[in-house]
């Protein structure tokens, strides 16, 4: 290898590093939480402000949602099963790397975080 070969790879990288540093940077990640109920959008809350969510559908279906220090999770639920509860948290920086929403199939609740572009 060359010295011109050196430096031209260096530079290359130089150039990548930059980039995906401005880009994390920049990046407004998610900041909504959209709460959807039998398909339909129920409530859409920034992810910055904290606050309980009470959802009571009647007949003894009720999920209590939190939204605290940028975090979303399901508290509680009806539900038979719980894996809603159980999924843990949701923030900006997870659902960026891993966007899946916080699912409670049997009482028809679903968790999404989104950007406010897409609102």
């Amino acid at each position: 290898m060359k010295k011109r070969d050196i430096i031209i790879i260096v530079a290359v990288l130089v150039v990548a590093a930059a980039g995906f540093l401005a880009m994390r940077l920049f990046s407004s990640g998610a900041d909504y939480v959209y709460i959807y109920v039998n398909d339909a959008l129920y409530e859409a809350d920034p992810l910055n402000e904290d606050k309980l969510i009470e959802i009571d559908q009647g007949d003894g279906v009720v999920n209590h949602i939190q939204i605290k220090n940028g975090i979303v999770r399901m508290v509680d639920s009806t539900c038979p099963d719980k894996l809603c509860v159980k999924q843990g948290d949701l923030s900006a920086e997870s659902y960026e790397k891993f966007p899946v929403p916080i699912a409670c199939l049997p009482n028809k609740v679903i968790i999404e975080l989104k950007t406010q572009d897409k609102e």
